[in-house]
């Protein structure tokens, strides 16, 4: 089920890495599943977010700068 509000749109790139468990990324009209042992890169401008799937996931996120800016908050 894709989520109610979407997550921020942002020049660059994340990548990520599922440690544990089941993310579903939502990126833009796309539902994308990654499990653990599988990673992701993708551009920052179409909206997105993530989300576990069916229990708790750890993930290992790696941001450019424009994400770090853009996803922490201090």
């Amino acid at each position: 089920m894709p989520p109610t509000t979407w997550g921020s749109i942002h020049p660059g790139r994340d990548w990520f890495s599922v440690l544990s468990g089941t993310v579903v990324l939502y990126l833009g009209d796309r539902v994308i599943r990654v499990e653990t042992g599988q990673a992701a890169s993708f551009s920052t401008m179409p909206p997105h977010t993530l989300r576990s799937d069916r229990g708790p996931a750890e993930i290992l996120c790696i941001l450019d700068h424009n994400g770090e800016r853009s996803h922490l908050h201090t």
